[in-house]
């Protein structure tokens, strides 16, 4: 019982969601166009690389009210138009984390966009403030993909 709960102290999530007035579709075709990010996306203004399993992808975090850092995620899944999955270790048994981009489908016909980030490891004992700081800035992530995606469907042109 007791190696649980010390999992458990060692361990954080974030789970951010927001409902877009868009088909899977079209949130793909915004989300997989790393080019444009820096266009709407102040959160990771940058993703560099291939989207594909087993490749490593470099990205830029600007989290709110901190030094932007890079980060070289390997890309763990991708599955077209539900879900991108990517993450990272820091001697595997420090730190490691993962991050997963999902497309869900409502029973109303939006779709909810989710960012799940789990983080694992003794160093996340010290990264209450990061991880804070980490969430309000997938929310301002969520927000801007909805508007790129909703001002640019053709009923909104």
């Amino acid at each position: 019982m007791k190696e649980k709960k010390i999992s458990k102290i060692m361990h954080r999530e974030i789970d951010a969601w927001i409902d877009i007035d868009a088909q899977p579709e079209k949130i793909w075709e915004v989300l997989v166009d790393f080019k444009s990010w820096e266009t709407w996306n102040s959160f990771i203004p940058l993703v560099e690389g291939n989207l594909k399993e087993g490749e490593r992808i470099r990205i830029k975090v600007v989290t709110p009210d901190m030094k932007p850092m890079i980060f070289v995620p390997e890309v763990y899944e991708v599955i077209p138009f539900k879900k991108i999955l990517w993450g990272g270790s820091f001697l595997r048994i420090i730190y490691s984390g993962d991050h997963a981009f999902l497309l869900e489908l409502t029973s109303d016909g939006k779709t909810r966009f989710r960012q799940i980030e789990r983080f694992r490891g003794p160093m996340v004992l010290f990264m209450g403030s990061m991880i804070k700081k980490t969430e309000i800035g997938y929310n301002q992530m969520n927000l801007a993909l909805k508007k790129q995606v909703e001002i640019n469907l053709p009923e909104n042109k």
